[in-house]
């Protein structure tokens, strides 16, 4: 009778398959919590898109309210727009507005006929008279702006100014700069020679370094392809530009206190405004322009770039919306600007980002 003999694999072979089993699960695992990070991030990359995308809709909405708010108090006040309205007079717990699901939206509107646009000197279609008027308001602001800025500097910076807006190539005084200048620089690049499109776009301008231009910024903005240059003295909020935009029949301490001295719901037209004592006063009086050092146009003096009022006005049709939407996680900051009159408003721009 045969006996069977028990077969059992040496002690080394059952090592090894012993290690081969842990190695497999070893694997396994690793696959899958590299599976399960990667359905996690998925997971929030996918949350993440939703709230983007349910941030920028919920500020095109606040684009939309807000554009709605002011056609309608346009067209209540037939054009003119003051700081006794509904959209200025909004504290900054009134402009937080809770959205659904939580988070908020947070809408500040400006007049930009409240500050100096920036394509005021785009001169194309302007007469000599008008583009060095415009000229000297800009040096003079500057000037206010910045009380120890070199008087050449100043030069520069607006002649600069012009030339990147102005469609040739042609300087139109030494003090300026075109496509060459920015060529020969250590990060070369081109002069516009067009309409800025945003205010930090100076920042591109012979002469305008980093402390002009925070200087400059809370005077200055810009009007979407146009070259208008009105000041509606209802809105202004600086003595600075009252002071620029008059051509010196007002200092600077003279235009502080002419904003002072407004009635809380702003004045019905420039006639009206001729009421304010501080501008009947100064109505009397020369105007006073600094030309700097540029020379001048034949023909050009202080009386032939008209008066003080003749860039002032009560009435505004360009605003820029700066809204602020938490939704989630998500942070969204966007701006708008907007045209506005009392039968159609429009979107020219839109901005993500700081303005």
């Amino acid at each position: 009778m045969n006996r069977k003999v028990p077969i059992s694999l040496p002690r080394k072979q059952g090592g090894v398959a012993l290690i081969m089993v842990l190695l497999v699960v070893a694997l396994v695992t690793v696959l899958a919590v590299q599976l399960s990070k990667r359905l996690q991030m998925n997971v929030i990359r996918t949350m993440n898109y939703q709230q983007s995308e349910q941030a920028y809709w919920y500020w095109l909405s606040a684009e939309e309210i807000a554009r709605q708010l002011l056609q309608l108090q346009v067209k209540d006040s037939k054009g003119v727009i003051h700081q006794g309205q509904v959209w200025y007079l909004q504290t900054e717990e009134e402009r937080v507005y809770p959205l659904e699901g939580g988070g908020n939206a947070n809408v500040a509107i400006k007049d930009l006929h409240s500050c100096f646009n920036l394509n005021a000197l785009k001169g194309d279609s302007l007469s000599t008279e008008q583009l060095v008027r415009r000229k000297v308001q800009m040096r003079m602001l500057l000037q206010a702006a910045m009380p120890d800025i070199d008087d050449y500097k100043a030069d520069v910076i607006v002649e600069s100014m012009a030339d990147w807006l102005d469609r040739d190539e042609q300087m139109a005084s030494s003090y300026g700069a075109e496509r060459s200048d920015y060529e020969s620089l250590n990060v070369p690049y081109q002069a516009a020679n067009d309409f800025f499109v945003h205010e930090s776009e100076l920042r591109l301008v012979r002469g305008i370094t980093q402390p002009v231009y925070q200087a400059l910024k809370p005077y200055v903005c810009v009007i979407p392809n146009s070259n208008k240059n009105e000041l509606n003295f209802n809105t202004v909020e600086h003595g600075e530009l009252v002071h620029a935009i008059t051509l010196g029949a007002l200092t600077v301490d003279e235009g502080k206190a002419a904003l002072e001295n407004r009635p809380d719901d702003g004045y019905d037209g420039i006639e009206d405004a001729r009421n304010n004592s501080i501008l009947a006063q100064a109505s009397g009086q020369p105007i006073n322009p600094n030309f700097g050092g540029v020379p001048r146009p034949s023909g050009i003096t202080a009386e032939s770039l008209g008066g003080m009022f003749d860039d002032l006005v009560v009435k505004s049709n360009y605003f820029e919306l700066d809204t602020q939407v938490q939704f989630g996680d998500m942070e969204l900051r966007g701006q708008s600007k907007l045209y506005v009159a009392e039968d159609d408003s429009v979107v020219l721009l839109r901005g993500l980002g700081e303005p």
